[in-house]
C-alpha cells in the first residue's frame, strides 16, 4: 500500500522518496526498452541496504498482476522471492560495526530480467570486494559476519555437536574482538529477536530458494570448521621448528 502514492506520477509532485525512483526507472524501461540502473552509494549506516529492499519491494509490487507464458512462476513469486533472499545475503555478507549494527561489508550488482510487458522473467545477483579481513580481526565493537554468530545461537545441541561447534561465542578467537571477548549481541542483526531467530530467516530462505537438506548440513560445517581454525595456535620445537600447539581445535577443523 506505500508504494501506491508513487505510481506513475512525474519526479516531482510528491515529496522525494526511493519508491518514486524505483518507479520512474520501471516506466522508462518498459516506454524505452532500454536497460535502466539505479546506483545506491552512501557513507555507512545511510541506508544502502535498506533503500535496496524498498526498489525491489516496489518492483515486485507494481509487477504482481503480470505474467509471461511459459514461467512456472508468476512475476510476484519471482519479485517476492528475490526480497526474500536479502536476509540470506546479509547474513553472510553484513557485519556489525561501531556505526550500523547491519552494515554491509561487500558490493552488489542486483541484474533483474524483464519482459516486455514489465513481469519479472528471473534476476542475478554477483557480490564483490568482501571484506575478507573481518572474518579474522575486528576492532572493538566491532562483529564478525552475522551468519557465525547464528550458528552458534540457532543450531540444534545434535547439530552443534556433529559439526564440534561450541555455544559460547567468546570460545572462539574469530568471533571475538579487540577487547579479547565477543561483541554482545542482544538484539542479533537487526535489533530483532537476535541471532537464534535470524538463523532460522537464514536457514528458511536456503529451503525456500532449493539448497538441499545435505548441501545446507555441509554448509554449517564448513563455518564451524572456519571458526575452529581461528583456534589452532602455533609455537616452536626445541629445534626451532614452528608445531601446533592445539590440536583439538585442528581436529575440528578438519572434520
Amino acid at each position: 500500500a506505500q508504494t501506491k502514492p508513487s505510481r506513475e506520477k512525474p519526479i516531482g509532485s510528491e515529496p522525494p522518496h526511493i519508491y518514486a525512483i524505483a518507479d520512474r526507472m520501471y516506466r522508462l524501461l518498459l516506454s524505452s526498452g532500454d536497460s535502466q540502473a539505479i546506483i545506491v552509494s552512501g557513507p555507512s549506516g545511510a541506508g544502502k541496504t535498506e533503500t535496496c529492499k524498498l526498489v525491489l519491494k516496489h518492483l515486485a509490487y507494481v509487477t504482481k498482476h503480470l505474467s509471461e507464458a511459459g514461467m512456472s512462476k508468476s512475476s510476484m513469486e519471482l519479485g517476492a522471492l528475490l526480497v526474500m533472499t536479502n536476509p540470506l545475503l546479509e547474513a553472510f555478507g553484513n557485519a556489525e560495526t561501531n556505526l550500523n549494527r547491519n552494515s554491509s561489508r561487500f558490493g552488489k550488482f542486483t541484474q533483474i530480467h524483464v519482459s516486455k510487458k514489465g513481469a519479472i522473467l528471473g534476476a542475478s545477483i554477483q557480490t564483490y570486494l568482501l571484506e575478507a579481513t573481518r572474518v579474522v580481526v575486528h576492532a572493538e565493537r566491532n562483529c564478525n559476519y552475522h551468519i557465525f554468530y547464528q550458528i552458534v545461537a540457532g543450531l540444534s545441541s545434535s547439530e552443534k555437536a556433529s559439526c564440534q561447534l561450541e555455544s559460547d561465542a567468546n570460545k572462539y578467537a574469530y568471533l571475538r574482538n579487540a577487547t579479547g571477548k565477543a561483541t554482545a549481541r542482544p538484539g542479533g542483526r537487526v535489533g530483532g529477536g537476535g541471532d537464534a531467530a535470524e538463523f532460522k530467516d537464514s536457514l528458511s530462505v536456503l529451503q525456500k530458494i532449493g539448497v538441499s537438506e545435505k548441501l545446507i548440513a555441509s554448509l554449517w560445517e564448513t563455518l564451524s570448521g572456519l571458526l575452529a581454525l581461528g583456534n589452532i595456535t602455533y609455537g616452536e620445537t626445541v629445534n626451532g621448528d614452528a608445531c601446533i600447539q592445539n590440536t583439538k581445535a585442528l581436529g575440528a577443523a578438519c572434520k
